[in-house]
C-alpha cells in the first residue's frame, strides 16, 4: 500500500488536494474501492439467493402444511385444555350452588 501519511498541520483543502494530485495514492483508493464494491455485490447476490431460496421453501404447500398441522394441533390441545377447564369451573360453581339452595330449603 502507498504512504498514505499526510501533514496533519495543513489545513483539509490543501491535504485532499495533495491527495488527489498523487496518482500513486488515487489508484491505490480507486482499487480498494472496486475491491470493496465486487464484495458488497457478490455477498448481496449470496443473500438474495438465500432470502429466495427460504421463501420458496416456506411457500411450498407441503412445508406449509407441516407447520400449519403443527401450529393448529398446539391451538387445538390448548384450547381444549381451556374448554376442560372452563367446563369443570361451570360445573363445581353449579354444583356448589345447587347444594347451597338444596341446604337452604
Amino acid at each position: 500500500m502507498a504512504d498514505l501519511h499526510l501533514d496533519i498541520q495543513l489545513s483539509l483543502e490543501l491535504r485532499m488536494a495533495e491527495f488527489k494530485s498523487d496518482p500513486e495514492k488515487m489508484q491505490e483508493v480507486n482499487a480498494f474501492l472496486d475491491e470493496l464494491f465486487k464484495k458488497a455485490v457478490k455477498e448481496a447476490g449470496q443473500r438474495k439467493e438465500v432470502e429466495e431460496k427460504a421463501k420458496a421453501e416456506s411457500s411450498n404447500s407441503h412445508n406449509g402444511t407441516k407447520k400449519i398441522g403443527a401450529w393448529s394441533s398446539r391451538a387445538r390441545t390448548s384450547a381444549r385444555s381451556f374448554a376442560s377447564r372452563l367446563i369443570t369451573t361451570i360445573c363445581n360453581c353449579t354444583n356448589s350452588v345447587r347444594n347451597v339452595v338444596i341446604n337452604k330449603n
